[in-house]
């Protein structure tokens, strides 16, 4: 007999067998249990999860002539009927190669007739966002009123490209990417079914590569046994599917730390030599970073990252001299690299350059604080400390974009800006209590630098609303000093007064409230003259464009010439 490929060998025959997806097994379930059947399925998700396998499911259940109604038989004509591979009641069609319009027509006509074994005749369409404009526009009708014993099931793995048209006429059911215990356990029960000694980790290795999709483990997983037999063990798992051991990858975060571009090239010359090729190995490396990520930050346990307890401590513990912010450097740089991998004639080369780049770049400073030292040279106490200052200084000047965004001489001018910023944020309660105020600031050689939020109004003793609010919620004052300290990347002293108008401001607000004819009065007394003459009333008002008003201002300069 012929071998019959794992994927397709334990191919789930029943809703009860459906891994990953119970909550839409439950579903159909009800629906065939309370005769709720819709006429047209939409089932999307990415490739692997169980999308074709469940249409044809719940195509062999609806049309099973056995007692359960929820379990096919595999007794009956209609299942047998459909197990033959050539059934007369179920229709797949491939869209990625039935795209036109005379492929739909073809499944219009054959809608018409009436199922010759089952109860139902249904049309399975894989990778249905495929269909052109023309199919998708001749199914509406269809789709929309079928007869009652036609069925559609949808698939796809790119739901956007569906128009609405069908996704209004369709009951759409969203499939879930496994998780990692989904697909080890269920090739823990093939195992046992197959009489297969695979370790743990090998199963890990399996249920990590598949990425969600089951139907990838399961296609690695028989991979892997005919290398290796009834015995897997986690080394020839990876070296059959050529995936990097985790110690290469310690050895170049080591490298790395120590700025040893030796080391690095080393590290890729021990991976070219076992066979590991470079868009693995920089995956292996990203699932390594993220991993020791995690596992400083205590986000996930041992058993979440799927590693052993020895893994994990060995994660926490390794490259202290790299932070956690190297650490999101490191990643950005690899990202970039599989990015630009692809285009590139010599990849050994890039890689290993990339590696070198880890290991020459220093490591980052807490940038705040280094400013904060600059702008206090008291805070420095030794040479040593004096001498890391003016590193960091000499950096900074070396990169603009690290720079403050205000200046101290800056910072009062920007200030209604700064507080826009706030109403924009969405907090518009701490946004209204900073409303109306100003900035004073002293001298700007001083450290810390002093800053005065200062409330202004028509004597000194302000009572505001605003005022009230600042004085009832201390917590706005320390937000308010971490916004202007990171905005001019030094220590501040606030503090918060209150003053009278000043006669300028108090004109400034008096003008404000006039309009722009009132204040043409003001400047051009003959307005008020001609107004009280001939008893005027603006009714409306032209603004005058530049180039007009230059014309009249030089025909009247004429005109006094003549």
């Amino acid at each position: 007999m012929a071998y019959v490929a794992m994927a397709r060998k334990w191919r789930p025959q029943s809703f009860s067998d459906m891994v990953g997806q119970e909550h839409i097994a439950k579903t159909l379930q009800n629906a065939i249990e309370g005769g709720r059947l819709h006429h047209a399925f939409l089932f999307t998700g990415t490739r692997g999860v169980g999308k074709t396998t469940s249409a044809r499911i719940l195509a062999r259940t609806l049309n099973c002539k056995g007692g359960d109604p929820l379990h096919p038989c595999g007794e009956c004509d209609s299942c047998k009927d459909i197990a033959s591979g050539n059934p007369m009641d179920v229709y797949e069609i491939d869209a990625a190669s039935n795209t036109g319009v005379e492929n739909i027509r073809d499944v219009i006509e054959r809608v018409q007739y009436p199922p010759v074994i089952g109860k139902y005749k249904v049309f399975i369409i894989d990778e249905v966002h495929m269909l052109s404009t023309g199919a998708f526009n001749a199914l509406l009708k269809t789709l929309e009123e079928p007869p009652p014993h036609v069925i559609f099931i949808f698939a796809t793995t790119e739901v956007n490209k569906v128009p609405q048209t069908i996704l209004s006429r369709v009951q759409r059911f969203d499939f879930k990417r496994l998780t990692m215990e989904q697909i080890r356990s269920r090739l823990r029960y093939i195992c046992e079914q197959e009489h297969i000694n695979a370790s743990d980790e090998a199963l890990d290795i399996f249920a990590e590569k598949a990425d969600g999709s089951m139907r990838d483990g399961l296609t690695y997983f028989d991979q892997a046994y005919a290398f290796t037999g009834s015995d897997m063990t986690a080394e020839s798992v990876r070296s059959i599917l050529g995936i990097p051991p985790v110690e290469l990858f310690f050895s170049l975060i080591q490298a790395i730390e120590n700025h040893d571009l030796k080391g690095c090239f080393k590290m890729v010359d021990d991976a070219v030599k076992i066979g590991i090729e470079f868009a693995p190995l920089l995956d292996g490396f990203g699932k390594f970073l993220r991993n020791m990520i995690y596992s400083r930050l205590d986000a996930f346990t041992a058993d979440e990252l799927n590693i052993t307890e020895e893994l994990f401590t060995k994660y926490k513990s390794s490259a202290q001299g790299i932070g956690n912010g190297d650490l999101l450097r490191l990643s950005k740089m690899l990202i970039d690299l599989q990015a630009n991998l692809r285009y590139s004639t010599n990849p050994r080369l890039v890689v290993e350059t990339t590696f070198a780049r880890m290991a020459w770049l220093d490591r980052l400073t807490d940038l705040k604080r280094a400013l904060a030292a600059i702008n206090d040279p008291k805070s420095a106490a030794d040479e040593a400390v004096k001498k890391k200052v003016a590193e960091v200084a000499q950096a900074l000047e070396a990169e603009p974009g690290s720079s403050a965004t205000y200046s101290r001489y800056e910072i009062a001018a920007a200030w209604p800006s700064i507080c826009a910023g706030f109403a924009d944020d969405g907090d518009l309660y701490f946004s209204a209590a900073m409303a109306g105020t100003v900035l004073e600031t002293g001298d700007p050689h001083e450290n810390p630098f002093p800053i005065a939020l200062t409330f202004v109004g028509e004597t000194s003793k302000n009572d505001s609303w605003n005022f009230q609010q600042l004085q009832e919620h201390p917590e706005f004052m320390t937000r308010l000093q971490n916004v202007l300290e990171d905005k001019l990347q030094t220590k501040i002293s606030l503090s918060v007064k209150t003053r009278a108008f000043t006669e300028a401001e108090r004109i400034m607000r008096e003008n404000a409230k006039k309009t722009p004819y009132q204040l043409d009065k003001d400047r051009e007394p003959l307005f008020e003259k001609i107004e009280e003459m001939f008893a005027a009333e603006l009714v409306y008002s032209v603004a005058v464009k530049k180039e007009t008003a230059s014309m009249a201002q030089d025909d009247l300069e004429e005109d006094n010439d003549n």
